[in-house]
């Protein structure tokens, strides 16, 4: 097997009332679209209830009424309630989180509301994460810019493609996402690996696999690019399936951003219009070397490692900035606000 395997069980956390769905139509809220497992996004919706943002959200797995009216344009209904959306956050909304028998009938309800919240998002001033790229359009569009990316080949013949490229090791990984959802709330991973070429095989099947190069580097970052802050951390890991595999091994810390990586990640963040990516990024003797972005990354577990809630701060603080620009209310004054900044 050239890939790692892992599967992960999703607890969904209860549901929350962090809003006030009376007064959201006149004085704006936030919506999330997502699923009751996204500890990140339950983690916020109480961080902006301290600085008095009202959130709302939609969960892909406890989906209720909801009305878009075009006579209305910029209002939605959720349930009874009527919201006017200043910024609307789109992570892990998936068709596999929803319960839905795999019917005709079931499989129109998962792509009408897929489609629906594709479009709905783009009721509020300012949606994120922004735009969503492929990895092979993150790494010719890098390239492009004149970022230096790994040596890429996708293949369904990973042996004969890794003697194409340069050194004694290579890593592969899937080309889209690293997880499966067979089940909803139950997760299977594809692991990314580094391999010396001679464990490499073709007789997998005809699936597609990304095989890189291996950068040999001084450091590897983890860098939260956010609404034009940026929040690093370094981490040190065995091999790339540890960080789900075997956690202990790896060590993460809060660390200052090396300026190569730094201009590395605001460029491309800039370029791509993000108003949030998760960059992974090595640092080599020549420079710094672009491996992915990821518009969902997860930060809470880089948090608990590093012991800081610096990225959920800079999160909580960008979306209120967004609801705010979008003449969005703040609820009781925003007493929490203080301590939000200091921790």
């Amino acid at each position: 097997m050239i890939l790692g395997h892992r599967r992960l069980v999703l607890a969904a956390e209860p549901r929350r009332d962090t809003g006030d769905p009376a007064g959201s139509a006149a004085g704006g809220c936030v919506v999330f679209f997502t699923r009751r497992a996204d500890a990140e996004v339950s983690a916020l919706e109480r961080l902006l209830a301290l600085t008095g943002v009202p959130t709302r959200r939609v969960d892909a797995d406890a989906l209720g009424p909801i009305q878009l009216d075009l006579a209305r344009p910029g209002v939605l209904r959720l349930g009874e309630d009527l919201v006017r959306p200043t910024a609307c956050w789109t992570r892990r909304f998936w068709s596999s989180a929803m319960t839905d028998p795999r019917t005709a009938a079931g499989l129109l309800r998962r792509q009408s509301w897929l489609a629906l919240v594709r479009q709905a998002r783009l009721l509020a001033p300012h949606d994120l994460p922004g735009p969503r790229l492929g990895l092979l359009e993150q790494l010719a569009g890098a390239a492009a810019a004149g970022v230096r990316v790994p040596a890429t080949i996708v293949t369904t013949a990973p042996a004969r493609a890794a003697r194409l490229l340069p050194g004694d090791r290579v890593v592969v990984k899937t080309l889209g996402p690293h997880f499966v959802e067979p089940e909803p709330g139950t997760l299977d991973g594809a692991l990314p690996r580094i391999l010396p070429r001679e464990e490499l095989a073709d007789g997998d099947g005809p699936v597609p696999l990304v095989v890189q190069e291996y950068v040999p580097h001084l450091a590897e970052y983890r860098v939260y690019a956010i609404g034009g802050r940026l929040v690093a951390f370094e981490v040190r890991k065995p091999s790339p399936e540890a960080i789900w595999r075997d956690q202990d091994a790896v060590e993460v810390r809060r660390a200052g951003c090396p300026e190569q990586v730094a201009g590395l990640v605001t460029g491309l963040a800039a370029r791509w219009r993000l108003g949030f990516g998760a960059f992974d990024v090595l640092l080599a003797r020549d420079g710094a070397v672009l491996l992915e972005v990821n518009a969902d990354g997860d930060w809470l577990w880089y948090e608990a490692k590093a012991g800081t809630r610096e990225v959920s701060r800079q999160v909580a603080l960008a979306v209120r900035d967004l609801h705010l620009a979008a003449g969005g209310r703040i609820d009781r004054g925003g007493a929490g606000l203080p301590a939000l900044l200091g921790g």
